[in-house]
């Protein structure tokens, strides 16, 4: 199996700590983490085209999180790149959960999530998680695997 590309990005600037912890564990993991920091949905596109990325890590602490997330998996879809993963971290209200994995997410990571699982999540090593419930206990498939 080829390494799995990351890019990690942030909807603002600030509460950075989480942002480069996940980062330094999944790089631990083995995992090729690229550092987009602050990126509006279509700078997120066009980063994740230029490095080839098999996943997008997005750190949700300022914003809604669906009108940041909606925009960007639009754009994935426009742009024929729905093969690129994304995974939620941050803040992100339990009562979000459905619609934010409607939009195509594949799991929201929230503060407290075990570091471990993060990486074990994205290296295709994890069925499922004791922090979050499986998308199919929401009603939709899990894609498991890289």
């Amino acid at each position: 199996m080829d390494r799995v590309r990351f890019l990690m990005v942030a909807d603002s600037r600030g509460h950075t700590a989480g942002y480069y912890a996940v980062s330094r564990a999944l790089r631990d993991a083995g995992v090729e983490v690229v550092l987009g920091g602050f990126l509006p949905p279509a700078g997120i596109i066009e980063v994740a085209a230029q490095e080839d990325v098999d996943f997008i890590g997005y750190r949700i602490m300022d914003r809604e999180p669906v009108s940041v997330v909606a925009p960007l998996m639009e754009l994935l879809r426009e742009n024929g790149m729905e093969h690129i993963r994304v995974i939620v971290g941050g803040i992100v209200p339990p009562s979000r959960t459905k619609t934010i994995c409607d939009l195509g997410v594949e799991k929201i990571f929230r503060p407290g999530s075990r570091l471990e699982d993060i990486a074990a999540f994205v290296k295709g090593e994890a069925v499922v998680l004791p922090s979050e419930p499986a998308r199919e206990d929401l009603g939709m498939p899990v894609r498991l695997g890289i």
